[in-house]
C-alpha cells in the first residue's frame, strides 16, 4: 500500500534551515556541515524523545531500519562515551532528509520537523545513559558538572509556566474554529507572521508538535473552550474514537487496528471523520469531539449549553 501524508505545516518556508530541500522529493544531505546527526536505535529513540520533550530539535524516523537522527546545531561539543548502538554521524556522512510534509511512513520521515527548537548534546546524552529518564519520560534538567549526582526524574516543586497571553489565546480560539493562519491575521488585525509565532510559541509550550494536539491541549488545559455547535455528535465506532485520542495526542497508536497504523490510511481515517464530523480544520475536530465529551480529559468549559 503506497503511504500517502498530508501537509500539517506549523512554519512557513521562511522559518525553515537552509539545508531542507526545496524539493517535494527526500534528498541527502552531507552531515557535519549544517548539523551533526546523532543515529540511535528505535527502542531507545523513542523513550528518549519522550524524555527531552520540549527540549528536542529536528528528529528524523525510519521504520523500515529501525533508526533515528537526532539532528544538533554543527557547533555542538558532544560527549565522547555514547551508550552502544549510539552513534554519531562521520562528517560528509549522507542522510535523506525528507520535505517537511513527510510525518508518517515506513521510510525516513520527520518525528519532530526543523524549526521547533534545538537538542541540547549534553540532554540527548544523560536522557540516553540514564534508565531512569527513558523508563520514566521525565524530562532532564541542565547537564550537572562532573561527579554530580544525577537530579530526580521530577522535581518536587515545579516551577510555574508561563500563563498564555490574551493575544495567545485569541489566537487559540480562532485556531479551534478551523480558522487559517491568514484568516485568524485578518480577524485579529495582525500579521500573518505574528499569528504563526503565537501558534509556534503555544506548541513550544504545551509541546504539542502539531495543530491538532495545540487545539487539545489548549481545551484540556482550559485556556479556551470549544465553540458551540448545533450538529448532535455523529454515532462513531471505538476505532474512531481511538484515532481522536491519537491524533490529540491523548494516545499512541498501539491500540489502533494494524491497517490504521501507516501515516497515509490513518490520515484518510482523520479525513473522513472530518467530513462526517463537518470539521473544517483538525483543531476543529478535536474541539468539536470536546464540546461533545468525546476525549477523555478535555470537557467543555462549565455552563456551556449546546445551542438548539
Amino acid at each position: 500500500m503506497t503511504t500517502r501524508t498530508r501537509p500539517r505545516p506549523v512554519l512557513s518556508r521562511w522559518d525553515l534551515p537552509h539545508w531542507m530541500p526545496d524539493s517535494s522529493q527526500t534528498l541527502p544531505v552531507r552531515c557535519g556541515e549544517d548539523f551533526t546527526a546523532i543515529r540511535v536505535p528505535a527502542d531507545l529513540a523513542r523513550p528518549a524523545l519522550t524524555a527531552l520533550g520540549l527540549r528536542t530539535g529536528p528528529v528524523l524516523a525510519n521504520k523500515t531500519t529501525k533508526t533515528w537522527h537526532f539532528l544538533l546545531p554543527s557547533h555542538s561539543v558532544l560527549p565522547a562515551d555514547w551508550p552502544p548502538g549510539v552513534r554519531v554521524m562521520p562528517k560528509g556522512r549522507s542522510i535523506g532528509i525528507p520535505p517537511l510534509t513527510t510525518t508518517g511512513g515506513l521510510d525516513v520521515h520527520w518525528a519532530v520537523p526543523p524549526g521547533l527548537g534545538s537538542t541540547s548534546p549534553a540532554d540527548l546524552h544523560r536522557v540516553l545513559r540514564d534508565p531512569r529518564l527513558l523508563t520514566a519520560g521525565g524530562a532532564p534538567g541542565p547537564a550537572e558538572p562532573p561527579g554530580t549526582a544525577a537530579a530526580p526524574v521530577r522535581a518536587a516543586a515545579p516551577s510555574t509556566p508561563r500563563p498564555l497571553t490574551p493575544a495567545q489565546r485569541d489566537v487559540g480560539r480562532l485556531l479551534l474554529t478551523g480558522a487559517s493562519d491568514a484568516q485568524i491575521a485578518e480577524e485579529l488585525g495582525l500579521p500573518v507572521g505574528i499569528v504563526r509565532r503565537h501558534l509556534t510559541w503555544i506548541g513550544r509550550r504545551f509541546g504539542a508538535p502539531t495543530a491538532a494536539r495545540r487545539a487539545a491541549a489548549l481545551l484540556a488545559g482550559g485556556h479556551v473552550s470549544p465553540p458551540p455547535v448545533s450538529m448532535l455528535a455523529p454515532d462513531l465506532a471505538e476505532t474512531d474514537l481511538a484515532v481522536l485520542r491519537v491524533l490529540a495526542g491523548l494516545a499512541t497508536d498501539d491500540g489502533l487496528p494494524d491497517e490504521l497504523r501507516p501515516a497515509g490510511p490513518f490520515l484518510d481515517r482523520v479525513d473522513e471523520l472530518r467530513e462526517r464530523c463537518g470539521a473544517r480544520s483538525d483543531p476543529h475536530l478535536i474541539a468539536l469531539a470536546a464540546f461533545w465529551e468525546l476525549l477523555p480529559g478535555i470537557h467543555p468549559a462549565p455552563g456551556k449549553e449546546q445551542l438548539p
